[in-house]
């Protein structure tokens, strides 16, 4: 078996009462013209490229884990999220570096 199948078996979709509503995404908040979506959780850290910058995983409020990403420290505008992040999650040295802010 083959788990491939031929497009011929492909229907479009239709929403029905049975399939509900698609997904809705809210929309951000605008802040002196520009889109501010809100912090719901921070997943992961890292340090990117070469100069070791510190970015977040994060989970978007009211998106779905699907929609999530890795933004840098000075984009994220959730101090109380950051602290509690680490409290659990300490910033360690990697090859004797620590990750620039």
């Amino acid at each position: 078996m083959h788990p491939i199948f031929h497009a011929s078996l492909l229907s479009p979709y239709r929403k029905t009462p049975l399939h509900s509503p698609n997904f809705s995404q809210p929309p951000p908040d605008l802040i002196d013209g520009e889109a501010e979506y809100e912090v719901e959780l921070i997943r992961s850290h890292q340090c990117h490229g070469r100069s070791r910058k510190l970015q977040y995983l994060i989970k978007w409020k009211g998106y779905p884990e699907s929609d999530n990403t890795w933004e840098d420290t000075d984009q994220i505008h959730a101090p109380n999220l950051i602290k509690l992040y680490h409290q659990n999650n300490p910033l360690q040295k990697i090859k004797g570096r620590l990750c620039s802010l």
